[in-house]
């Protein structure tokens, strides 16, 4: 193994794949910036989107080939933030090798696959972290627990709506939110987001991604069963998302989601989860960072403010692998671990399934006789 320099203590050694928009602009900047890591390498197949990226963040080594930085490079843990039907293999001959992986949302196109590297990740003993910030924020953490503690009693119904600024990206148009994001570095591809080829889907894969997996993560529920109504409005891919589920244990939600608020209302996108149990219900607004509980008798229960700038935390996933590699967190605290990432793929897999062939479908149907051998504790 090389080693691009002298081993610092208590600082653990990541590589990156992928140099891209998301990397550049949340990840590298995270990690980069945080004194328990040290960015040591970084792999991407375009020349100059890597010399870019290596330039901006002062990284030394730098690879077309992200298998040969893998093997050569000796790393504690690595981010993979590269296009979304490039994530299983990447990230299979990340774990294979051992390694800690931080990816990027979705986690993977398809539940097997995802299950694949939950199982892989178990076997070599390594921690898996999905790309959810939401996860991160203090708020949601502690409504988790209270969910957990039986607050709500027997979850009945619970509903997300994410409606989110993306339209143009799903017109291979990213330049259009250049002034929004302001990118340093460099900006989304054009086929990204708008090639299904490439995304495996439209607002799905994007951003139905985030509020699934946070409705997961705060009710631990899982899937059973599924229904959809997706529509393109003449895009190649899904702009608006309308999902019926069953979940186990009898409760029934719905997912819906947009991509379609225009940038001059990028200040009011809406991300709002409902959850109601028998004994009282949570409200949520994630963009307005206020959360209450509502008690059938009568009480309530008022959460503190989620402060603007940590109302998606962007460094928090890959500082978390980090964290989680230098046993600065126990392995079992894994704040967006891969079982959520399936029950994800799971649902979304099953929506794009539902949709395409007018029908319910099974979480079963997935799988093809796989057992789904992993529970979340």
């Amino acid at each position: 193994m090389e080693r691009m320099s002298p081993a610092t203590v208590r600082r653990a050694r990541i590589g990156f794949i992928g140099a891209g928009w998301w990397a550049t602009f949340a990840h590298l900047p995270s990690l980069t910036t945080y004194p328990r890591a040290e960015v040591v390498a970084v792999a991407d197949p375009a020349p100059e989107r890597l010399a870019r990226a290596a330039e901006h963040f002062g990284i030394a080594a730098q690879y077309a080939d992200y298998r040969v930085m893998l093997d050569r490079v000796d790393l504690d843990g690595v981010v993979v933030a590269t296009p979304h039907n490039t994530h299983f293999t990447i990230s299979k001959d990340v774990l294979t090798r051992g390694i800690p992986l931080m990816l990027e949302k979705p986690m993977v196109l398809r539940a097997r696959d995802a299950r694949e590297l939950v199982n892989l990740a178990d076997e070599r003993g390594v921690p898996l972290v999905i790309g959810y910030p939401y996860h991160f924020v203090e708020q949601h953490a502690q409504l988790r627990q209270r969910i957990a503690e039986g607050a709500l009693g027997q979850l009945q119904l619970v509903h997300s709506l994410f409606a989110s600024m993306v339209l143009e990206y799903y017109r291979a148009n990213p330049q259009a939110y250049a002034d929004v994001f302001k990118w340093e570095v460099t900006g989304p591809q054009p086929t990204t987001y708008s090639e299904p080829s490439v995304a495996g889907g439209g607002q799905g894969q994007l951003q139905v991604t985030h509020s699934a997996a946070l409705l997961l993560w705060l009710t631990n529920l899982k899937p059973r069963t599924v229904t959809a109504f997706l529509d393109n409005f003449e895009l190649k891919v899904d702009l608006c998302d309308a999902i019926s589920v069953r979940f186990e244990g009898g409760t029934i939600g719905t997912v819906a989601s947009t991509g379609g608020i225009p940038a001059s209302h990028s200040g009011h996108q809406q991300h709002e989860l409902r959850l109601y149990g028998s004994d009282g219900y949570a409200l949520v607004d994630a963009m307005s960072g206020t959360c209450s509980i509502f008690y059938n008798d009568g009480s309530s229960e008022e959460f503190n403010e989620v402060p603007p700038a940590r109302r998606y935390p962007l460094e928090a996933t890959s500082r978390h692998l980090v964290d989680l590699v230098l046993g600065e967190i126990p392995s079992t605290c894994n704040a967006s671990p891969g079982e959520i990432g399936v029950r994800t793929v799971e649902l979304l897999e099953a929506a794009y399934r539902a949709a395409a062939e007018q029908r319910v479908v099974t979480i079963d149907e997935l799988y093809a006789g796989d057992i789904r051998d992993k529970q979340l504790t």
